[in-house]
């Protein structure tokens, strides 16, 4: 049996591999423990035997201003000592007031079986997630989780977060949105380009473009700023040109009847709707989840406990995500707080739709 579990937060991913590789683990699979992940809260979990030598490791991961960890790799001699181990993520993970705890399994990997016992669940697979498909992905939900699973999609380009988030959101109407096949890149492109402010989609034109694709949908803006957004930094024509386009979107909305609501949404109201069964595409800073900031589009689709879960279209897969941290991403109030707003300003940009 192994020694007492214990939490070796000194030792790094890559010196805990330097030790499993003793243990002739591939090379692919001690990659994984390699791999940089700094900024993305990389632990190790270490259980010994009464000689010091690893019974079980694992690597867990987590993107910032997320309520959720995922399990990278679990390795054992000892399953009774995996089982500890598993059992200790899910616990610190609660006991930070987190909602999920996830499990990736490499192409061609499986589950182990002790992993159902403990309440980790197949989530659905997604139709397109830039090269980490045939990644497995699991959770396991530590408060009542009843909301319907939606489809994800992670974006082709540095620009089309926008049109992603509308058209997963569009799944279930009339108008469709994604559907694994080829077309779905069109499809991708084909919507930023109806919703483009160049390259960027603003709040109200991606409004319009989304009202105008689902048709018999309800879609309300809420954008608490007088004048055109995410022109910060531009002069000259690069400003007039694409402040032009944003009066013209606003013109279309108010011929359209969409509301363009300049108060602030609160972060209560988008969890009160979207737990109600309503989509919000929110306008993000990516700096409380990546460290730098920029613009970018992600949609919130249900409530977890106090989290608002979202799916995000961009994977940092250099640093080791896949579409298991992006998908199902749950998010507390007070990052949500802090994630939806932008420029020095701080304004906050909502889509609501009701399909």
């Amino acid at each position: 049996m192994p020694a007492p579990l214990r939490v070796d937060s000194d030792a790094l991913p890559a010196d805990v591999a330097d030790e499993l590789e003793a243990f002739d683990l591939p090379g692919e699979r001690l990659e994984r423990w390699r791999l940089p992940r700094n900024g993305y809260r990389p632990t190790t979990w270490v259980a010994r035997d009464a000689d010091g030598i690893v019974a079980a490791a694992a690597l867990t991961s987590g993107r910032p201003a997320t309520a959720a960890v995922k399990i990278v790799d679990v390795w054992w001699r000892d399953r009774a000592a995996a089982v500890l181990l598993v059992d200790a993520v899910v616990e610190r993970s609660r006991s930070v007031g987190d909602v999920a705890v996830k499990w990736e399994v490499p192409a061609g990997a499986e589950l182990p079986a002790f992993a159902a016992e403990q309440g980790f669940m197949q989530m659905r697979r997604p139709w397109a997630a830039v090269g980490t498909e045939a990644v497995g992905g699991f959770v396991r939900w530590l408060a009542p989780a009843e909301h319907d699973e939606p489809g994800y999609y992670a974006q082709t380009t540095l620009f089309t977060c926008g049109a992603v988030a509308a058209l997963i959101a569009s799944e279930g109407s009339s108008a469709g949105g994604f559907s694994g096949g080829e077309a779905d890149r069109d499809a991708e492109v084909g919507f930023w380009r109806r919703a483009s402010n160049y390259p960027a989609c603003e709040p109200v034109g991606l409004a319009v473009a989304l009202h105008d694709h689902l048709v018999d949908a309800t879609v309300e803006v809420a954008l608490d700023i007088d004048g055109p957004a995410l022109l910060e930094g531009l002069t000259g024509f690069d400003r007039s040109f694409r402040a032009e386009l944003q009066d013209d979107s606003l013109r279309q909305a108010g011929e359209r009847g969409m509301p363009v609501r300049r108060d602030r949404v609160a972060v209560s109201e988008i969890a009160r709707r979207v737990d109600a069964g309503e989509q919000a595409l929110l306008l993000i800073d990516e700096a409380p989840m990546h460290g730098e900031s920029g613009p970018h589009w992600i949609v919130a689709h249900a409530r977890v406990g106090d989290a608002v879960i979202v799916e995000d279209p961009w994977i940092s897969v250099e640093v080791g995500e896949t579409w298991v941290d992006t998908h199902e991403m749950p998010v507390r109030p007070e990052d949500l707080d802090r994630l939806v707003r932008w420029s020095a300003d701080a304004y906050r940009g909502v889509v609501f739709v009701a399909k």
